[in-house]
């Protein structure tokens, strides 16, 4: 039996030791200006976007095949459908795919019960060496910093096969471990990489997409991206609009304005963020800045908030039935908490605000600045029916 693994992200891949062979699926450019708008409507598509050097939009498609004999790549590529067409200054992009797996797809020629998959160590854990336990409750003690936050956002991001196949062994017959090599590994692996200048507004449609912008993207941005994967390095434009739904994975390294909305997010990775909102629902998502004048608008969510700038100015979250890890900033601040229902956790103290009568919001908890230090802003949590775990510092509960 063949262990098949799908890999739903995108696989930045440079080169490659085996023999494969290589096809051209679409390649073009097209002529543009500061008056031109791009659309791409992603279906099972996996793209890079990156910044073109000349005033030029460039699409090259092409593919990698590792052990596959001629019927079966051009059934692949049969199936897929791709095309740019330009009418009064507007691009359209369609690229869709009946049956490949976004990324890339690999088979191992092993039994399944033979293979050993390699441990993906937590960074919160191998940088916590003086834990003496690896729970779920300590590890969210724990302060990650921006840097951190980034090196996992760029993690499992390999550059070739060998790379990949060195988390999986196969055992001996008697019982050792063994590394798989390339005779066993039957593979496609698809490079979809689209240059367009910072100018150029860009929307786009996913479902069921892997979507990656490189480097520092300064170009306006409508994104609506149903089920998938987005990561991008920056994402710099006051007037961005992005909605993200059902997504194994969010990650971005750093968010300079803009609108989020997040729903359903397995798990989201932030690096910093300021002068931007969020509005998400049913998400697990790590910040490891706020930055100036950051909003955030919740249901039902678990919010890690490790660090804030030295100037933030403000901060402020509106939720309900959220779990939120606030770690307090390490310069002075105030902190002010208005709601309902609500419990506190400090480290092991545990402070349950009771539900008023009427269902009234009122001043639940209160931290004042102390005036002495320099003051970074002022945290506002507006919460009903939440959980607010707070670490490295204390408040005085409000006895109204």
């Amino acid at each position: 039996m063949k262990l098949h693994f799908k890999l739903l992200f995108l696989m930045l891949i440079t080169s490659i030791t085996l023999q494969a062979q290589k096809h051209q699926i679409y390649s073009k450019s097209f002529d543009v200006n500061e008056q031109t708008t791009a659309i791409f409507n992603l279906d099972k598509t996996t793209v890079s976007i990156e910044e073109s050097k000349d005033d030029k939009i460039h699409f090259d498609y092409n593919m990698e095949f590792i052990n596959y004999s001629k019927k079966e790549i051009d059934s692949i590529i049969d199936n897929i459908n791709v095309g740019a067409t330009m009418f009064e200054n507007n691009i359209t992009l369609q690229a869709t795919s009946s049956n490949i797996t976004p990324g890339g797809s690999y088979s191992v020629d092993e039994p399944y019960n033979k293979i050993i998959i390699g441990h993906f160590m937590d960074i919160r854990i191998a940088q916590q060496n003086s834990l003496k336990s690896n729970s779920i409750k300590e590890l969210n003690k724990i302060r990650k910093s921006k840097n951190l936050i980034n090196k996992e956002i760029n993690k499992n991001t390999y550059k070739n096969i060998d790379e990949f196949l060195k988390y999986f062994k196969s055992i001996d017959k008697k019982g050792k471990g063994k590394s798989i090599t390339e005779k066993n590994v039957k593979a496609y692996l698809t490079y979809f990489v689209i240059r367009l200048p910072y100018y150029v507004k860009l929307s786009i449609n996913g479902k069921g997409s892997n979507i990656s912008f490189k480097n520092q993207i300064f170009n306006e941005l409508i994104m609506d991206l149903d089920r998938g994967f987005f990561k991008a390095a920056s994402l710099s434009n006051p007037y961005n609009k992005i909605k993200a739904d059902y997504l194994t994975r969010f990650r971005v390294e750093e968010i300079i304005g803009g609108d989020y909305t997040l729903k359903n997010i397995i798990k989201g990775l932030i690096g910093s963020i300021e002068n931007a909102e969020i509005v998400s629902e049913f998400s697990k998502i790590e910040i490891g800045e706020i930055g100036e004048n950051v909003t955030i608008t919740d249901f039902n969510s678990k919010y890690w908030f490790y660090n804030f700038s030295n100037n933030f100015k403000r901060f402020d979250i509106f939720s309900e039935y959220s779990k939120i890890h606030l770690f307090y900033p390490e310069t002075d601040f105030s902190f002010e908490v208005f709601g309902n229902n609500t419990i506190n956790h400090i480290d092991d103290i545990k402070i349950e605000m009771q539900p008023t009568r009427n269902g009234e919001k009122f001043h639940m908890m209160s931290r004042k600045a102390n005036g002495k230090t320099h003051f970074s802003g002022a945290i506002n949590f507006d919460i009903i029916h939440g959980v607010i775990y707070t670490y490295n510092d204390t408040f005085k509960p409000n006895k109204n």
